[in-house]
């Protein structure tokens, strides 16, 4: 990442996340596909901004379109200090942001792998915590779980509603637990949402099929 390549902008030094985050397997040829992908989206300019997302017809009839862009554009994912969205990312945010969807490697330890799950979880968490106050209410997650399920032409709204309703009851059994009559629950942390996805495989899941990279399908 930290070379130029056949055109491809060198990453510097230090200066982006990204650049630490991509393994040393990660090859020149991914990384310009990657920047082919990023001048596409971009229409040759130097950054994407949200409305250059509107071209990618995988993204039309998804039923989050909002909040995949939106992901990419929170200053959570960027690693940056300040909160909030940014107007517009460059090929180094670009990079940052796909740095979430890495495959798995073979020689990560049992702490690597302990990390990179979180990081994962941490994106996906972001995308339900729209509001950026560090909670989700399990009415929120309901529905984003409907959100998600309204997308199947063979499930019917009645259905759909019904597993949203389950998966909010969910999440509460695991996040709240026992409560007594006078406990309000404020929301599901992370902490609570690492619970929740315990056991599931996100780490092989999380994939951006829109951006046609082999490396990294639908973010769910």
């Amino acid at each position: 990442v930290g070379q130029a390549q056949r055109g491809v902008p060198r990453v510097p030094r230090g200066s982006a996340p990204a650049a630490s985050l991509f393994s040393p397997a990660v090859t020149s040829e991914q990384i310009e596909h990657l920047h082919r992908r990023f001048k596409q989206l971009s229409q040759d300019q130097l950054t994407i901004r949200k409305e250059n997302f509107d071209s990618i017809p995988d993204l039309e009839f998804n039923p989050i379109r909002g909040k995949i862009v939106h992901a990419f554009f929170d200053k959570r994912n960027l690693r940056q200090e300040s909160d909030g969205l940014a107007d517009e990312i460059n090929f180094e945010d670009f990079l940052t942001i796909m740095s979430y969807f890495r495959p798995i490697e073979m020689n990560m330890d049992e702490e690597q792998l302990d990390r990179f799950r979180k990081e994962k979880l941490k994106f996906l968490f972001h995308m339900y915590d729209s509001d950026h106050d560090g909670k989700i209410t399990l009415q929120e997650y309901r529905n984003v779980v409907e959100e998600l399920l309204s997308g199947n032409p063979h499930l019917e709204k009645e259905s759909a509603r019904s597993i949203a309703d389950g998966a909010m009851m969910e999440a509460a059994s695991i996040c709240v637990g026992q409560m007594g009559p006078d406990q309000v629950y404020e929301g599901i942390t992370f902490e609570d949402f690492l619970k929740m996805w315990q056991g599931i495989d996100i780490e092989t899941k999380m994939h951006v099929r829109f951006l046609n990279v082999d490396t990294i399908a639908h973010c769910y």
